[in-house]
Formats: structure tokens, C-alpha cells, sequence
């Protein structure tokens, strides 16, 4: 430990964590050690076929990330065909997902040509380290804002440790590494903007968050609007009136935080949409792409349904908080005490017990978290941090069946919950 002291030390002092009396590094030193043996007794990386959504989701993801290319105007899709003339013609679209990850994936697998096993592996090898950075980032908040790296480290360790993690984290998938990585990589940038007024990083992170993943518009959102509200709420409190909390709100930065973030959304998604618009030669209007209809469907917009199961509120609920109550259990201590594994059981009806147990736990969890907010501090962020896996879902909710992974997403329950169980809340 002695040796990689000085710069995990130096690396502390760069993001202004607060002091403790001894060994600084060492909490950070134990966090990285514990995410190496993620990284070494994880498995064969080059193993495809898996008994779980792993093979069908990672050769999808490769797929998509070999075709990605500026001869097809960085399109993300799954085949093509030529015409009569020799035009391309695209089939199974999807360029409502950022193109970011892809392109990531891309550079991974690019130096081992034709050879698939290496391929996976480099690929695998590029989501773990994702899971590792948004750990890493996830701690250095908590340490931020708690201002006791051992609770920091502990919460952390736990909360990283659960099912969904643990199982998803090595999935070649562009909606789940590198969209946690996004969300822990604003949230630790909101915690600098909350302590010290930093808000051109803040600006900064969501800039390269938003390229990579939709997701994190779920932290986003609540953050912003929480943030707002705490100023209405400051003014209401000085006597204001209703205009005068209404200007408190859009004086505050998180307003302008809140348009920034969906004008670096709105870009994304323009360049998507405008290379498909492009590859269909201008003549296929904006509700007739592939892409849009896509998005207006799965958001409910059309009337249509997919067909799952999970669109109903009742599956869904359970769902969510199903996945909540699986992600507060680290992973070894379900093997230990022999339960079930936490899987949301969307789509079965009537419901297993284990699904009913989860649900259950997930909902006492949700409820001891929101009742503990008060005692934390910036509670307004942590608030924020508990609700972005519901801040995506909710959306996309018809989606709920077919995703189980974005369990993922409700981390910041476990966070939470373990933040105010060790503090002796």
C-alpha cells in the first residue's frame, strides 16, 4: 500500500475530498483492490453463451458498435441490404440510443479485427471498467458528502455488490456500463457544485454523461427540479410572494442546469435523428423514421403497446420495487443465506412469493429512505440520487419486462439506504 499511496493521496487531494486523521488513501486503496477481483475472478471474458439476456444482448451491442461507421453516417444498425441502384438499405434501427457508446465499443474491439472471442473479451473488459469508475466516482461523492471516507467506502462496497451489478456489470450493453459510469460521473459533479459552487464542471460532465447514455436524464431531472424548489421554498419562507418564489426558482442554477442538459440531449438525439433522416434521402418525415416512431411507442405516445406484461401499473410497481429490494441485498449474502435471486418477475402473473418478498423489501426500503433524507446532508441531492432509477423507468415503463438489467439504475436506493444505516440513522 505504501507504494501507490502518494498518488491515490494526490488523487484524493484532486477532488477536495475532506481530511481524516490517518492514511487518507487507504479507504480508496481498499475500494480499487476489491473492484480488481471483480476484475480477476469474474469469469472467462471471452465465454459468450450464458444462461441470461448476456448472449443476445452482447452480440447486439458488438453488432451494432462494428457497424457504426462515417461511410454510414454513424448509424446505428443491425443489417442492410443494397438496392437495385447499390443504395443501402437499413433494416432494425437504433439510433434513439446515443451514439457514444457504440462508438466506445468500437475503438475497445477494433485492434482484434476478426477474432470474436477477443472481441467479447475486450468488450466485457471495457464494461467492467465502466462498473469500476462509476464505483470509484460513487464513493468519492459519498465521501464528499458525508465527510467520513470509512462509511463512504462501506456504503459503496455494499451498495456495488448486489445482484444486478455483480451479474449485469461485464454485459456488453450500451444502456447499462457506461450510463451508470455517466450518472456516478454527474452525481459526484453535483456534489462540487452543492459544496463549492462548481457548476462549469458540472456542466462539463453532463456534456460527455449525455453522449453515453439517456439514463442519466433520470438523475438529471429531479435533481433540477429539487434544486428549484429549494430556492421557491427559501423565498416562501422570507415572507415572498407567489411572484417572488416564482423568480427565486428561475434565478437558480439549476433551472439554466436543467435547459442545459436537454439542449446536450436535444443535440445528441438531432444527430442521431438526422443521419437516419439522411440515409432515408430526405424524403421520410420526422414521424416516419424508424428511430421516432420507435421513441413516441415505447413512451406511450401512439396508444400502441409492445405486448408486455409489464405496461400494467400493478407488474410494474412490483417490478421496481422488486429490483430496489434485490439491490439493497449484497449478492454473498444472498448466496449465504440461500435466497432466491433478486430478479424484478415482470412478466409473470400470478406473481412468485419471491417477487412478492422483494417487492416487499424494495417498498419498506424506498419508504426508510425518503423518511431518512432529512437527516442527511444536501438532502435535495440524495433525494435526487434515490429517485433517477425511477426518473428513467417511469417513462419507459411498458419497457419494464423486457429490461430487467435496469435494475441497475436503482443503485442510489441501495446508497441511500446503506449511507443512513451507517451513520446510525
Amino acid at each position: 500500500m505504501r507504494g501507490v499511496t502518494p498518488v491515490l493521496a494526490a488523487l484524493a487531494r484532486r477532488f477536495r475530498l475532506p481530511r481524516l486523521p490517518r492514511n487518507e488513501a487507504a479507504p480508496l486503496g481498499l475500494l480499487l483492490l476489491a473492484l480488481a477481483s471483480v476484475f480477476a475472478f469474474g469469469g472467462d471474458r471471452s465465454q459468450f453463451y450464458r444462461p441470461s439476456i448476456h448472449d443476445s444482448t452482447s452480440i447486439h451491442t458488438l453488432t451494432l458498435a462494428t457497424n457504426l461507421s462515417a461511410e454510414h453516417r454513424f448509424l446505428g444498425f443491425f443489417r442492410h441490404k443494397l438496392d437495385e441502384d447499390g443504395e443501402p438499405q437499413y433494416a432494425n434501427l437504433y439510433n434513439r440510443f446515443p451514439v457514444g457508446s457504440y462508438a466506445l465499443v468500437k475503438l475497445a474491439i477494433l485492434p482484434f479485427g476478426d477474432d470474436f472471442p477477443r472481441q467479447i473479451g475486450a468488450a466485457r473488459l471495457l464494461m467492467l471498467a465502466f462498473f469500476a469508475a462509476a464505483a470509484v466516482l460513487a464513493y468519492l461523492a459519498l465521501a464528499r458528502l458525508l465527510g467520513d471516507r470509512r462509511i463512504a467506502l462501506a456504503a459503496t462496497l455494499l451498495a456495488f455488490s448486489s445482484y444486478y451489478l455483480l451479474h449485469y456489470g461485464d454485459i456488453v450493453s450500451a444502456e447499462i456500463g457506461s450510463n451508470l459510469f455517466g450518472m456516478m460521473l454527474v452525481f459526484h459533479g453535483m456534489a462540487a457544485f452543492a459544496q463549492e459552487g462548481r457548476f462549469r464542471q458540472l456542466l462539463f460532465r453532463t456534456a460527455v454523461a449525455v453522449p453515453l447514455g439517456w439514463h442519466v436524464l433520470g438523475l438529471i431531472g429531479p435533481f433540477a427540479l429539487l434544486g428549484d424548489a429549494a430556492g421557491a421554498g427559501r423565498a416562501r419562507r422570507d415572507g415572498g410572494g407567489l411572484g417572488a418564489i416564482a423568480a427565486a426558482a428561475a434565478r437558480g442554477r439549476h433551472m439554466a442546469y436543467g435547459a442545459f442538459s436537454v439542449l446536450c440531449a436535444a443535440l445528441v438525439l438531432g444527430f442521431n435523428l438526422g443521419g437516419e433522416y439522411l440515409a432515408f434521402g430526405g424524403e421520410v418525415p420526422l414521424s416516419g423514421l424508424p428511430s421516432f416512431d420507435s421513441i413516441l411507442r415505447r413512451t406511450g405516445q401512439t396508444g400502441e403497446t409492445l405486448g408486455y406484461y409489464g405496461a400494467d401499473w400493478p407488474a410494474f410497481l412490483r417490478g421496481q420495487f422488486g429490483a430496489i429490494g434485490g439491490g439493497a441485498i449484497p449478492f454473498a449474502a444472498v448466496d449465504l443465506l440461500g435466497l432466491p435471486l433478486a430478479q424484478p418477475y415482470y412478466d409473470l402473473w400470478p406473481p412468485p412469493d419471491e417477487a412478492r418478498r422483494f417487492a416487499a423489501l424494495g417498498a419498506a426500503v424506498f419508504a426508510a429512505c425518503l423518511a431518512g433524507l432529512r437527516w442527511l446532508p444536501h438532502r435535495a441531492l440524495f433525494a435526487a440520487l434515490l429517485l433517477a432509477g425511477w426518473g428513467w423507468a417511469l417513462p419507459f415503463r411498458g419497457e419494464a419486462v423486457l429490461h430487467e438489467f435496469e435494475g441497475v439504475f436503482h443503485v442510489g436506493a441501495a446508497l441511500v439506504l446503506w449511507a443512513l444505516a451507517l451513520l446510525g440513522l
